[in-house]
């Protein structure tokens, strides 16, 4: 399975990468566990989870199971940091 992980924003800026892909051979993983496999995009969303817009194949993971979203099949998961304006 392929995953692939698209940081915005600031968020790219501050990791210093805007993509990535992960080639999983398990049947399943949680978004969790994706994250957690890049130590730097863990130390920045973990953190403050809340803060950040996840999208899995364009649905926010808050309206599914949070971190514990199960992926299978080929996958995008996409990560927002927080924004301001007005």
């Amino acid at each position: 399975m392929h995953i692939y992980i698209n940081l915005y924003m600031d968020l790219a800026r501050k990791l210093g990468w805007s993509r990535r892909e992960l080639v999983v051979d398990k049947e399943r993983v949680r978004v969790r566990d994706v994250i957690e496999f890049f130590e730097d995009l863990r130390n920045a969303v973990m953190n403050s989870p809340r803060s950040y817009m996840i999208l899995v194949n364009g649905i926010n993971i808050m309206l599914l199971n949070n971190f514990d979203t199960e992926i299978s099949g080929d996958t995008t998961i996409d990560i927002f940091p927080p924004a301001g304006g007005g």
